[in-house]
């Protein structure tokens, strides 16, 4: 109903312009949106970085997602496509990309295409928008506004904009065509696209069609990711680590853990030793060959845009998108954990039970079904519609659009809970041979007994048959419909200049769901349980802006002016917001520009974080109650009061540690101000330099964050405070049960740092040069999980948890050079050293981590049938990630690194 008023608004409002008297000849109207505002000026009251097409395109970087990532303002640990990164539940990235501002989440960078809000992608009901959805043929220039914009655009835009402004100017054919792969010759990507543009008339018409194709790359194919790694004792010596569920077996048994001696089939205690949890020559099992490094990837995408004049001041336009993919990822076979499974022990009376006892934690990698397959089916569709034009003196646009994104995953390796239960239970050989489950007495029809105990091999298909789940299904879709009205004008003129004006109003309905596969819900696989999601809300939003000139051309004064804006929003599940901001430019001179700003922002929460279905995940962690020689008597009482045995005798036997999450609906809005202070310098004695600085600070409160596993364990210890402690669930032995990681609004974030822009264009005798130099120092990036918490510190550091990688510094320098035909161009990309503290894997550690360049070359030729024809080296030293112990089996953070070498590409480009 919202949305058919906004329709009828339109349409009326169109309508009364076309009966408004129109000037003879066309006007030239300036466009309503600029990232950060609708005033309508030009970018330099806040800080706004911008890269065109071609730096895009000559970067080194197959898509914008990597692009954006890796710019010195960007760091955390978002999605990519070409990882296979796990999620809740131990799912994987669903082929999505992403990227952070400050390393404040991606959630709390909006993304806007064309200044309009982009619904979300990829996982149903996460409220991550997904960039690979975007295809680089379509890009015109994408701005990066580093500031909070929540009265221009609302919720989300806490850490700042990502603004992707689409083409426009096409006149003819263009085809592309570009092919990479890396020094090892793997890694293979392709990318081709047409697009094409005519005027017809008062009609602008537009389209292209683009195809996408990533190959696969193992892990196994890597060294630094072939083997998980972590460290050991006080020299943090670097040693091979793996899982706990090894093909061979391990079993907690009355004579403590043992293992399979390779090359006996277990059918006697006698054919087992003690299995041997770390050093050299650990029992654990490294999974990493079986793994994908980067998922098998293909996206087919078609765009288009329409743009009619039915008057010289009103026009209509629409925009559409089209994008489908599928991708393909592998992880290793199933590890499987009968502690995991409530009811589940292998019985003394199983047939393949060489021990006469009842096995409660048996651990076992079923090789035999072979490496698991995600493979992901999304479509994404995206339609704007709108108009814009002038009445009176009042120029204004409105548009009405609407996005859906739908997702099935087919997930095949799981096996069915029930059916473990019964194949593990008591079992006999009956008359004619065969392993039965149940007694005799009460044999269990078409059930087959499991064998965990006689190595790889010893698994049947039978067994695997019996107990196995063809296929998980799980869907997701993500809805969003949004109608804006916006209108600005000159209101007066003062003598110092004019007063702008700017408001508008803005309606969005948002709608998610995560249904998992039935046997999922029900808690009936191996795997991780998972409920469905499913919510909605909607808000109703009004703003307005306006700036006012103070002085202007006066001796020490060219300009002086100041910038104010109001937002109110009224949502359907929180209380109503309301945000304010305030900026100011003055210039001394015309090449000297001071601007500061202050503005308050918000992030709603997510459908996934209001309605979230419990989620249960298996992270790694050391539990500190294992050891009592490592703690002070506080934290020894704090262990005994949650259950753990006070002689000590508790001894972690895994590390693999249940987890249960989920949303929360009391969740209320995070609320962040941030301040913005910096200088631009724009020499009218030295043409073509402009240098700015910056100074932020974002301050965020009632933070939306659900904290690791390993932090819970840590805080309780250290504070004893019922917020964590309460969360912790042990059995009797000491071991944990689950700990509960709900979302909640205690969370406090500061990210505080400089950034440096310096352009410099010249031209000589030799050619058009164009240099740009971009760094950012994180002066300060702590988190507090709620009020008077110790802080977690994030700069210069890696933690898994809160901050992913935050280097202290972070640059990034290009070089492009042209004359007449020819361009060739230089990148070199800096990440400073980082720290790793210890998480979740390797706790205590204190592990420095090196810094990477990256230096990247390409050269082309235009020939003079407008092909032109680029070659490229990214990562043209050949680095590769760096060591990190808390990376876990990725031993690296993917998101924040290079994975795949030297890597050669070549573009074709013709226009016709």
């Amino acid at each position: 109903m919202m949305f058919a008023r906004a329709a009828v608004m339109l349409t009326s409002l169109v309508w009364t312009t076309l009966g408004v008297a129109q000037p003879e000849s066309p006007l030239a109207l300036d466009a309503l949106e600029v990232t950060g505002t609708h005033l309508g000026r030009e970018a330099g009251m806040d800080p706004l970085v911008s890269f065109d097409r071609n730096t895009l395109r000559n970067s080194g970087h197959a898509t914008l997602g990597e692009f954006l990532q890796a710019l010195p303002m960007m760091s955390g640990s978002p999605l990519g496509t070409s990882v296979n990164q796990r999620g809740s539940g131990g799912a994987v990235s669903r082929g999505i990309e992403s990227v952070e501002l400050r390393g404040l989440g991606s959630r709390r960078t909006l993304v806007l295409i064309n200044g309009r809000r982009m619904l979300a992608g990829g996982n149903g009901a996460a409220g991550v928008v997904d960039l690979a959805s975007i295809p680089v043929a379509l890009v015109e220039r994408v701005e990066v506004l580093t500031t909070s914009a929540s009265v221009a655009y609302g919720a989300d835009a806490i850490a700042g904009v990502v603004n992707v402004i689409t083409r426009s100017d096409v006149d003819g054919v263009e085809v592309s065509a570009r092919v990479s792969q890396t020094d090892s010759g793997d890694g293979d990507v392709l990318d081709l696209s047409a697009v094409t543009g005519r005027r017809l008339g008062s009609t602008w018409l537009s389209g292209g069609v683009s195809l996408f194709d990533q190959a696969a790359v193992g892990r196994g194919d890597r060294d630094f990711s072939s083997q998980w790694l972590t460290v050991d004792g006080p020299a943090n010596a670097i040693v091979p680590t793996g899982s706990s569920a090894p093909p061979n077996g391990r079993f907690r048994t009355s004579d403590g853990n043992v293992t399979l001696i390779d090359g006996e089939d277990g059918d006697s205690p006698d054919d087992f030793r003690p299995f041997i949890n770390d050093g050299p020559d650990t029992d654990r099992f490294n999974f990493n060959p079986f793994e994908d490094l980067v998922q098998d990837s293909r996206r087919v995408s078609a765009f288009g845009s329409l743009r009619h004049d039915l008057s010289p001041s009103l026009s209509l336009f629409a925009e559409a998108l089209f994008q489908q993919r599928d991708s393909d990822t592998q992880i290793a076979p199933l590890p499987f954990f009968t502690n995991r499974l409530d009811g589940v022990t292998v019985s003394a009376d199983n047939i393949y039970n060489p021990f006469g006892e009842e096995i409660s934690d048996a651990r076992r990698r079923l090789v035999e079904g072979g490496p698991r397959r995600f493979a992901q089916d999304n479509q994404l569709w995206r339609v704007v519609i709108g108009a814009d034009g002038l009445v009176a003196d009042w120029q204004w646009e409105t548009s009405l659009s609407y996005g859906r994104n739908e997702v099935e995953q087919r997930q095949s390796g799981d096996l069915r809970r029930d059916r473990v239960a019964l194949a593990l239970g008591p079992s006999f050989i009956s008359g004619d041979g065969v392993a039965t489950c149940g007694t005799e007495a009460a044999p269990v029809v078409g059930c087959v007994p499991l064998n965990l105990f006689g190595g790889p091999g010893s698994i049947t298909d039978d067994m695997l048959a019996y107990a196995g789940i063809a296929d998980l299904i799980d869907t997701q879709q993500n809805e969003e419909t949004t109608f804006g009205f916006d209108l600005r004008r000159e209101l007066l003129r003062l003598p110092a200049g004019p007063v702008p004006f700017a408001a508008g109003i803005s309606l969005r309905d948002a709608r998610a769901e995560d249904r998992p596969d039935t046997q999922t819900q029900a808690g009936n696989t191996t795997g991780a349980a998972r409920q469905r999601t499913r919510g909605e809300f909607d808000s109703r939003e009004v703003f307005a802006e306006v700036g006012i000139p103070l002085l202007a051309g006066r001796s020490g004064v060219h300009a002086l002016g100041v910038e104010l804006g109001l937002r109110a929003v009224d949502y359907s599940n929180f209380d109503a917001e309301t945000v304010f901001d305030v900026s100011a430019l003055y210039q001394p001179v015309r090449s000297v520009t001071l601007r500061a700003g202050y503005a308050e922002a918000f992030r709603a929460p997510t459908v996934g974080e209001l309605f979230g279905g419990a989620t249960e995940a298996n992270p790694i962690v050391e539990d500190p109650c294992a050891d009592f020689s490592q703690l002070g008597q506080p934290q020894v009482d704090r262990c005994i009061a949650q259950g753990v045995p006070s002689d000590g005798s508790f001894d972690q036997t895994g590390n693999e540690t249940p987890t249960l999450g989920g949303g929360n609906p009391a969740l209320a809005p995070e609320q962040a101000q941030s301040f913005t202070a910096g200088v631009v310098y724009s020499p009218s004695g030295w043409p073509g330099l402009r240098v700015s600085l910056d100074y932020f600070d974002i301050r965020i409160e009632d933070g939306i964050a659900a904290l690791g596993a390993n932090t819970v364990l840590e805080q309780c210890l250290e504070t004893g405070s019922a917020l964590f402690c309460d969360r912790i669930d042990r059995h009797p032995d000491g071991s944990i049960t689950q700990i509960r990681t709900a979302l909640q609004n205690t969370a406090e974030e500061t990210a505080r740092g400089l950034d440096l822009d310096v352009q410099y264009a010249h031209t000589t005798s030799w050619g058009r040069w164009q240099h740009r130099l971009l760094i950012s120092r994180v002066l300060e990036r702590e988190v507090r999980s709620f009020q008077g918490a110790q802080p977690f510190v994030g700069e210069g550091q890696y933690d898994p948890d809160l901050f992913g990688v935050i280097p202290e510094w972070k640059g990034r320098y290009a070089l492009a050079w042209s004359q007449d035909r020819w361009l060739a161009g230089y990148g070199l990309e800096w990440i400073d050293a980082l720290t790793d503290s210890g998480g979740e894997v390797a706790p205590g550690t204190d592990y420095r981590i090196g810094s990477r360049l990256y230096h990247d070359l390409h050269a082309g030729l235009t020939t003079p049938q407008n092909l032109r024809v680029t070659l490229g080296i990214a990562n043209a030293t050949d680095r590769s990630p760096p060591f990190i112990p808390n990376g876990g089996e990725r031993t690296t953070e993917e998101s924040a690194y290079r994975l795949l070498g030297r890597t050669y590409w070549l573009r074709l480009n013709l226009a016709l």
